[in-house]
């Protein structure tokens, strides 16, 4: 989730969609003229796009659309001194490779900050997805430098704005990042010894979060020209779904929890449990606008609810609980609640991607994260950019005989870019009111109204894994 300070860097104005791409500071003609130029990237083969489509999952979202994103480009290497071999063939050196590799996905992981913070893409804002095709190609030496070009391919299926694709078709982009990822934080310090990073955001300063909010084209940043290399390519937008629905009769009916729809309702605290905490605030609105929508209570404490809906002879429970995710007892109570909740939501920080890890959960819950996989669940994400975090992961441990994607048992809500606090509340119990009382409407209805419940601070949330669901409710 985002503070009121994230949100006002994020949702900086900026120019029209193509005065913004135009209007860059760094140009390829700037680019070309730098101390070690790069290789063309066209020397890269970047693999053929024919027959494509079909192996992407279509999914659903009011004002996002998935795309596919592939580029081939540079990353600059420091080769160290202790390889004796042939700069050509340090690709071969499975020691060196594997260096290589966690560099240029350092590299590829400064695509947040670039689709969210960079000039052109603060009114269309996007996210990459943890689940890319990376290929290293090839090792060109620098000349009279101890440094080496490495040049790789990239496929992606990414989440952007819809209004980045006003004719609908295919849209060029073109956008910036590290030339050597291992030096660029130390790069945006205005003089050695200077304690504030000014290329990135004033709280998130550190060298952790650098890639999430680096922008070197704001004002008195002091990273150069020689220190990006620009990608140039097209986004291509994928089919949505139209007309899907969750599995309602396994919902309501016996998915395991006998009459009761089971929803695990985990909120994650912001920085404390105090007074006037955002997280505890979101806590607080939800079970309101939960018990004004027609739930009653059946537990009133200050960290943990809980509230019930009678369906006839049937009724939906909520489990309401206060947390710090960055705690063990979050992750067994999120550990647990996979394992047997028809509903999962979390809404909270994401930690960038850490607090709902399953390797994470693992480690403090005590146990491996099983996840039944002939049981209907779907898992809510209301935290920053949780498409790239918690989507791939989560499928993986549904996929079985017969669901190689793992889809078949499972919808995912994520988001695309920062979820503010402020409409959190509101966008949870829009959620929670069209899907667990009764009423049966479709995945785009659903998320058209958590749409309309985030208003102007838009998280692009989307679902995911309804293209094999029930076309009727």
């Amino acid at each position: 989730m985002r503070r009121t300070i994230s949100t006002f860097i994020l949702l900086l104005p900026s120019a029209s969609f193509a005065a913004g791409f135009a209007d860059l500071a760094v140009s390829a003609g700037a680019l070309s003229g730098r101390t070690f130029s790069p290789p063309p990237a066209e020397a890269l083969a970047l693999p053929g796009a024919e027959g494509a489509d079909k192996n992407f999952n279509k999914w659903y979202g009011a004002d996002s659309r998935q795309a596919r994103l592939r580029f081939e480009t540079w990353m600059l290497y420091k080769v160290p001194a202790g390889y004796t071999g042939a700069v050509s063939r340090i690709l071969d050196d499975a020691g060196q490779r594997e260096k290589i590799e966690e560099l240029v996905r350092l590299q590829l992981r400064h695509m947040y900050g670039a689709f969210t913070m960079h000039p052109g893409f603060t009114d269309n804002p996007g996210v990459p997805s943890g689940d890319y095709k990376l290929r290293l190609v090839r090792a060109e030496k620098v000349a009279n430098e101890p440094y080496a070009w490495i040049g790789y391919t990239y496929d992606d299926t990414v989440v952007f704005s819809a209004k980045i694709f006003p004719g609908g078709g295919a849209q060029p982009i073109r956008f910036a990042l590290p030339t050597d990822p291992a030096t660029i934080y130390r790069s945006g310090f205005p003089r050695p010894g200077a304690r504030k990073n000014l290329c990135t955001d004033e709280h998130y300063n550190s060298e952790g979060d650098f890639w999430y909010f680096w922008n070197p084209y704001q004002e008195g940043c002091p990273i150069t020209e020689d220190e990006l290399i620009l990608v140039e390519t097209d986004l291509e937008p994928l089919p949505m779904t139209r007309g899907t629905y969750p599995e309602y009769d396994r919902l309501y009916g016996d998915n395991g929890n006998g009459p009761e729809l089971k929803v695990t309702y985990l909120v994650g605290i912001d920085e404390s449990f105090h007074s006037g905490d955002l997280g505890r605030g979101t806590f607080r609105d939800a079970f309101a606008l939960l018990k004004a929508a027609g739930f009653e209570v059946s537990a009133d404490e200050n960290r943990r609810k809980s509230l019930y809906f009678r369906r006839g002879s049937a009724r939906t429970v909520i489990d309401m609980r206060l947390m710090d995710p960055d705690s063990a007892e979050f992750a067994a109570a999120a550990a647990e609640a996979m394992r047997s909740s028809d509903i999962f939501l979390y809404d909270g920080h994401s930690g960038l991607g850490g607090y709902l890890d399953p390797e994470r959960l693992a480690a403090d819950s005590g146990a491996p994260l099983a996840l039944p996989r002939d049981k209907y669940q779907i898992f809510v994400f209301q935290g920053c950019s949780t498409y790239a975090y918690y989507n791939a992961n989560y499928f993986r441990l549904k996929r079985g005989p017969g669901d190689p994607k793992g889809t078949k048992n499972l919808d995912i809500v994520t988001t695309g870019i920062g979820a503010a606090f402020e409409v959190g509340a509101k966008a949870d119990a829009a959620f929670l009111t069209s899907v667990t009382m009764g009423n049966r409407p479709s995945w785009q209805t659903i998320i058209n109204r958590i749409h309309a419940a985030e208003g102007d601070m838009t998280a692009l949330t989307h679902v995911n894994g309804d293209e094999d669901n029930p076309t009727a409710p």
